[in-house]
């Protein structure tokens, strides 16, 4: 079917897309199973872009399959005999996400400014979800020193903004939480609130409101809250 789908030509592969964008946040697995049918596949590298950022997201932060993602987004590198090195500069950077994620070893030296923010951003909500929260906080406060560098740059501050608006969303959605990921959550509620207001419209600044304050509400939950109530069968006499 992908192969078909593929082949009937790009407005169909943006379709497809689409599909698995919509599907991956409930059904991770099938997408990554999708993913894999790609490999059999010739993708323009625009296309390898597109997947390759599509494979970072979901090995990274619904999966937790740090290996897996690092090896098929190299496997997206090596698909075609030649690749521009704008293309290969793309795929590189999002293994880096992964890496960066799992604490793998991870050079990001070797990158320049807006690259390495791209990275520690993109990282950090992999590593609250599905590693270690403590370790993520690390990645965050390196990102957010990045940021300063683009002052006078929009499209960094939004990027931020959107992360930590997604990663607070994930996170208040969860029903319990650790306790580092509680104490992390009011830290990217509040900077994210804090950028929406600057830069967003008044619904942006609405949706960051509400944010901040389902944050202080998830940050505060009892471990084994669970839906808050007591069962009448046990607790109220017949």
């Amino acid at each position: 079917m992908t192969n078909k789908l593929l082949a009937l030509g790009e407005p169909d592969f943006a379709q497809f897309m689409a599909g698995q964008w919509k599907m991956h946040t409930k059904q991770p697995q099938v997408v990554q199973d999708e993913l894999r049918k790609l490999q059999v596949t010739t993708l323009s590298e625009s296309e390898l872009i597109e997947v390759g950022a599509l494979a970072c997201h979901v090995h990274g932060e619904h999966l937790g399959d740090w290996a897996a993602g690092v090896a098929y987004i190299e496997s997206l590198a090596t698909s075609r005999r030649t690749i521009s090195d704008a293309t290969r500069q793309r795929l590189w950077r999002q293994r880096a996400i992964l890496l960066k994620a799992s604490h793998d070893i991870c050079d990001l030296e070797i990158l320049d400014a807006a690259d390495r923010f791209h990275v520690l951003t993109l990282a950090t909500p992999a590593a609250v979800l599905m590693g270690d929260p403590t370790y993520a906080a690390t990645i965050y406060t390196e990102a957010l020193a990045l940021l300063a560098l683009f002052a006078d740059v929009s499209e960094p501050e939004r990027l931020f903004g959107v992360m930590t608006a997604n990663l607070t969303c994930d996170l208040i959605e969860r029903p319990d939480l650790l306790p580092q990921q509680q104490s992390i959550l009011l830290t990217l509620a509040e900077k994210s609130y804090a950028i929406w207001q600057r830069i967003g419209d008044e619904k942006d600044k609405d949706k960051a409101w509400f944010r901040l304050t389902q944050s202080y509400i998830a940050a505060r939950k009892p471990v084994g809250y669970g839906s808050g109530r007591y069962a009448r069968s046990s607790n109220i006499a017949s």
